[in-house]
């Protein structure tokens, strides 16, 4: 399974993260999070990858704060998270077979659906759990991201000793 896994994450282009229960929950403030992306996601950039943040809330305070973020995507607003990723995908020309998406409620299933790549959180809706590639055994934001960014990584390591 971690092979096809490996895989998979050798396709993506672009990782969206849903932002409540996933990088945003009860032990993570917004301030935290606001500081752990804007140094994660230039690690993203590095490697030539684009970071995302899609969620059903309001605009509010957070919500601009993560967009003034150079390079973090946050699409927001809307129920329909795949209308806002078709519309977002199309903007950007990425289909979806180069899109990881991590989501830990209902609404996120029928985008998980269609991404290449799915994962949830450990403390993730079990409906989520059963149709992911995988689970990441943590709930904290920065152990999540770091494992994404390990995996891809690992991903790469494979791909370059294969053309070897």
């Amino acid at each position: 399974m971690k092979n096809e896994i490996l895989t998979k994450m050798k396709e993506i282009k672009i990782f969206l993260f849903d932002l409540e229960g996933v990088l945003l929950n009860n032990n993570t403030t917004s301030d935290k999070l606001f500081d752990l992306l804007s140094t994660k996601i230039k690690e993203f950039n590095r490697h030539g990858l684009k970071f995302g943040i899609i969620t059903a809330r309001e605009d509010d305070d957070l919500i601009n704060k993560l967009k003034s973020i150079e390079n973090c995507f946050v699409i927001s607003s809307s129920l329909d998270k795949v209308s806002l990723a078709d519309n977002f995908l199309t903007r950007i020309s990425v289909d979806y077979k180069n899109v990881f998406y991590m989501g830990d409620d209902l609404l996120d299933i029928p985008l998980l659906k269609k991404c290449r790549l799915t994962s949830a959180p450990m403390n993730g809706r079990r409906e989520v759990k059963r149709i992911v590639n995988f689970v990441i055994k943590s709930n904290d934001p920065e152990n999540i991201i770091n494992e994404i960014l390990n995996l891809f990584m690992k991903s790469m390591e494979i791909e370059t000793r294969a053309a070897k």
